[in-house]
């Protein structure tokens, strides 16, 4: 800096150190101590608070009230008194994540706001006295608790495992994450803090009990700050609780000490009266949030209303624009076909607004409600800018009715809802209806932040797309070390043209309501052009198989990662991609997977993917056989083998040479191979689309050909490990090897893990389980000399295995399973206003599956059948809100739900599945199976109960012969046990 001179620097307003001091502003070369240039900007200040509600029901609106009236963020909610443990919406934007015991005692839960909402990456439910959620902000991730601590009579036992559980639960939170913990821990702290100056402020109320010094000791223990004794208050701002003339300080909130800075104010707010003796406690912390993104959608035409009359009026729009013909340039005619079909579409059906989503519910907002609340919003714009008394009582008018208005809206909404519910066209909604309930009550929505392949949490949106980007081109472009193989010789053959019976059948199997590829074109459209619409396909598809190459827009599609709804949800391989494609790409594919199917055979150890095959055979193969080992006392083993990716890492290379070998004409393996020449994708994330990626290897996830191709691959891999009858189950890539000793099981393992590495397939060691019926039997290796873990039960294709041959596992997961369909089902299920009848249907549909599903296979005992019956008869008196105090008899339970016993409809589905092995050859494996025998006698003493024994009972009771099975229909009416629903007379 140049020399100044002593008057200049004796008037200068600035440091020393500064360049400012010099005589022009020019011969500024240091900026210290000058004021900045940009205003300073300080962290937001966000609010958290904890309540005692004593009950949450009936109060969960006025909850979201407070919170958006006294501007919460988060609130911690304490014995809430509500069974289960989900989310839900409450209103205003807040979701509330709770868990409560079966008992309807105790109970906590977190409320976040909307704004926040989006940015939950985790829930975790200790118990029903504490609850944790997890916030990604800007900086990290906030972590807050919210505790109810055992009250003063409670047994010291009950007090020791609580503490207890919140120790375990604050050390597994991150050192990095900011900590609140919120909630009534039932401790007075007192003023008093000598010894204690860390973690107490000194500025507590009244004096310390036992169950306060429980709480400083926690404080030491984790270094925390009980925030409301750093903070001088009027005692109405401290008291947190007031009943019979005592008024104490129990609810607090902690945080690190090394936080407690960023603690600005907290107080309790002594006129709110949610609950009758707790007051709400308030803490501001300065905590820089991430930033409210609010959801844009795109315009969409509304294909949902293409009813009978719109199909019609759409049909004629077209033929009246014209579709190009058919027989042109590729590009070009799709291209044109699109635009006219997009074009008389949005003329047909309309559009949606898209844009950003606003907070409206669209189901009861309709003209009058909006009329209403504008005069409400006319008015007080009016009473605001005259404030004239008269103004603000005509405002309160307009408030009152725009109220009874929203009120009455939403009641006229509902009735007609259950009323639509309760008609033969409401049937199929109700089904949408539960799922989008269920949907609602799900923990995590949108996570918008995810981490890097080292872990740490990206936030900024253009790096959250180049990490989903990252990710996908590293899963759908990455190739296992394979051996390279000779070439296979072309087989010559012209293809036959596609004919319209084979169009018109590949579009029946098409499902309507499904997402659209890029090109916004479903098969609606072309169902909705009838016998127009299968002789253009007919004919365009016939061009594009002549030229050998489909449209440029068909190469295109999109990824959606869709939540596994476990793990962390930052991970991006928690999330599964859903990828969507051209509808008529995938009609196309139909039509070439049907000429393959005629053109190659597929082994019958093969169960995955193919006609009249399907997951029961393979678990009724592989429970047969370990019921005959065990009924002769012979060792059985069985290796459950599991690939590692094994659709998206298939080598391109191996998939053409085995088409090769099954003899597929040159022609038609080039349709295959430009389908998958210059496939292209990019992934939606909740920042917008990625840009395109490659896919280069595997076969197309979400194809309706991939499951062939990948079938065909596969059999000609292992056509050359496959042994005798029985020895190897089939199921696409789940794999089952049965052998009669370790030995002969690690062989084959070892066998099979060498053939499929030199296929570019590899095993996943970790996940590849056996079982072995013999006791002390030592792990199995693989041929790198990893061991394989031996296990006592496997779940194969659904359906729990045991080592010991016993169904018991495999009942108690089919209940479990059923319970979860039922959560899933309970927006319909424990819906007051839902019929019975309706509840009833939703039930026999979607529950009972789920428990029965692989009973077929089961010996089940008397015990089996109490388990199901007492599970199914606890579902349909929760579905009519029937105690047993109620002492309504099971039968009147089942008339109302209109549904027979599960044990009847067990056997039901038993014999059903009987007589579809009788009917089947002496050489199909199921056949096999059930007729097998293990070498061998049977030992003294009384045997297990065999699949066969139970079968012989059921013919008994329902007087049928195997002979009555060769016929399909007879058989099927002798054993049916009609629902009281569907019986007839």
């Amino acid at each position: 800096m140049s020399k100044v001179s002593k008057s200049i620097r004796d008037k200068a307003r600035t440091s020393p150190g500064s360049g400012a001091q010099g005589p022009r502003l020019s011969s500024v070369d240091s900026m210290r101590g000058l004021p900045r240039s940009e205003r300073p900007r300080p962290k937001k200040l966000v609010r958290i608070g904890t309540l005692n509600v004593g009950s949450l029901t009936g109060k969960s609106r006025e909850v979201a009230d407070l919170m958006k009236r006294r501007n919460i963020q988060v609130l911690c909610l304490q014995e809430t008194r509500w069974k289960g443990a989900k989310a839900r919406e409450i209103g205003e934007g807040v979701k509330l994540f709770y868990n409560g015991e079966d008992t309807k005692r105790n109970g906590v839960a977190v409320a976040v706001a909307d704004s926040l909402k989006d940015s939950v990456s985790a829930v975790n439910r200790v118990s029903s006295r504490i609850i944790s959620v997890r916030i990604d902000t800007k900086e990290g991730n906030w972590t807050i608790i919210s505790v109810y601590a055992p009250q003063a009579g409670c047994p010291i036992y009950e007090k020791d495992e609580f503490y207890l559980s919140l120790d375990e639960t604050i050390r597994s939170v991150p050192e990095e994450d900011y900590l609140t913990i919120a909630g009534d821990l039932n401790g007075h702290v007192g003023s008093e803090r000598r010894g204690l100056e860390r973690v107490h402020g000194g500025k507590g109320v009244g004096v310390r009990n036992d169950e306060g010094e429980r709480v400083l000791a926690l404080a030491i223990a984790h270094d925390l700050a009980i925030c409301s004794t750093f903070f001088a208050k009027r005692k109405s701002q401290k008291v947190t609780y007031s009943s019979g003339g005592k008024e104490t300080e129990i609810d607090h909130v902690l945080v690190r000490r090394s936080s407690l800075k960023t603690v600005k104010d907290i107080k309790v707010l002594p006129g709110e009266d949610l609950a009758p003796q707790h007051r709400p406690l308030l803490a501001d912390i300065a905590i820089d949030l991430p930033k409210q993104s609010r959801t844009r959608t795109e315009r969409r035409i509304r294909w949902w209303k293409l009813h009978q009359s719109e199909r019609e009026h759409l049909k004629e729009k077209i033929l009246e624009a014209g579709l190009p013909n058919p027989e042109g340039p590729i590009q070009q005619t799709w291209s044109n076909a699109v635009e006219v079909i997009l074009r008389c579409a949005k003329e047909t059906l309309g559009e949606t607004r898209g844009g950003f989503r606003g907070d409206k519910e669209a189901w009861f907002w309709n003209d009058e409600v909006q009329r209403v609340v504008r005069q409400k919003k006319s008015a007080y714009k009016r009473w605001q800018k005259t404030q004239a008394p008269e103004d603000l009582a005509a405002y309160r008018t307009s408030k009152r009715l725009a109220k009874a208005a929203v009120a009455k809206a939403k009641n006229t909404e509902m009735d007609a809802l259950y009323e639509k519910l309760d008609t033969r066209e409401g049937e199929k909604f109700v089904f949408r209806l539960a799922k989008a309930r269920h949907r609602a009550t799900q923990d995590i929505g949108v996570v918008k932040s995810v981490r890097n392949s080292e872990g740490a949490i990206l936030r900024k949106p253009g790096e959250v797309r180049r990490r989903w980007k990252e990710y996908f081109d590293g899963l759908l472009n990455e190739e296992f070390a394979r051996q390279n193989s000779s070439q296979l010789e072309a087989t010559a053959g012209p293809i036959n043209l596609w004919t319209e019976n084979e169009v018109r059948r590949a579009m029946g199997k098409m499902k309507v309501g499904k997402a659209t590829g890029p090109d916004g074109v479903p098969i609606e459209a072309w169902k909705a052009l009838g016998e127009y619409g299968v002789k253009w396909l007919t004919r365009f598809l016939n061009t594009v198989t002549a030229e050998g190459r489909i449209p440029d827009a068909w190469r295109r599609s999109t990824i959606v990662p869709i939540f596994k709804q476990k793990g962390d949800a930052m991970e991006c391989s928690n999330y599964r991609g859903i990828r969507l494609t051209t509808h008529t790409m995938k009609l196309y594919e139909r039509l070439v997977d049907s000429r393959l199917r005629e053109l190659v055979p597929i082994s019958q150890k093969q169960f995955g993917f193919m006609p009249e095959r399907s997951t029961t055979d393979a678990i009724f193969i592989a429970r047969q056989v370990m019921e005959k080992y065990r009924e002769k006392r012979r060792p059985c083993y069985i290796a459950f083998l599991d690939l590692e990716k094994a659709f998206d890492r298939l080598p391109r290379q191996v998939l053409w040479r085995a088409l090769r070998k099954r003899k597929v004409p040159e022609h038609l393996i080039s349709l295959v191979k430009d389908m998958y020449d210059g496939s292209t994708t990019t992934i939606r994330t909740p920042h917008g689309q990625t840009g395109a990626i490659d896919v280069t290897v595997g076969v197309h996830q979400g194809s309706a050909l991939s499951p062939f191709l990948f079938l065909i691959t596969m059999d000609v891999i292992t056509e050359e490990l496959m042994d005798g009858p029985l020895k190897t189950i089939l199921y696409a890539d789940d794999i089952a090897l049965i052998a009669e000793s370790k030995d002969e099981l690690q062989d084959k393992l070892q066998n099979w893990q060498r053939v499929l590495a030199e296929s570019g397939l590899r095993l996943n060691v970790k996940k590849t389980k056996f079982l072995s019926s013999e006791e002390g039997t030592e792990s199995i290796v693989d041929g790198r000399g990893e061991a394989i873990e031996k296990v006592q039960d496997f779940r194969y294709l659904g359906s729990d295995l045991a080592a010991d041959g016993s169904v018991d596992q495999a009942v108690k997961s089919r209940i479990n399973a059923a319970w979860m369909k039922w959560r899933e089902s309970t927006g319909i299920l424990c819906d007051r206003r839902c019929s019975r009848t309706l509840k009833g249907k939703v039930y026999r549909t979607v529950v009972r599956p789920t428990m029965l599903y692989g009973s077929e296979c089961w010996p089940v005992s008397k015990s089996h059948e109490g388990q199901l019956h007492s599970a199914e008869m606890r579902m349909l008196r929760w579905a009519c809100g029937w105690t047993r105090l109620d002492r309504v008899r099971n039968e009147d339970v089942r008339t109302a739900m209109q549904t027979a016993p599960i044990q009847l409809k067990m056997r039901e589905q038993r014999l059903r599945w009987f007589g579809h092995v009788l009917r089947r050859p002496q050489s199909h494996p199921i056949r096999e199976a059930m007729e097998f025998e293990a070498q061998g006698k049977r030992p003294r003493g009384a045997p297990k109960k065999r699949w066969r024994d139970v079968i012989k009972k059921d013919l008994a009771e329902t007087k049928v012969t195997a002979e009555d099975a060769v016929d399909r229909m007879k058989w099927r009416r002798l054993t049916r046990t009609a629902d009281p629903a569907t019986a007839r007379d």
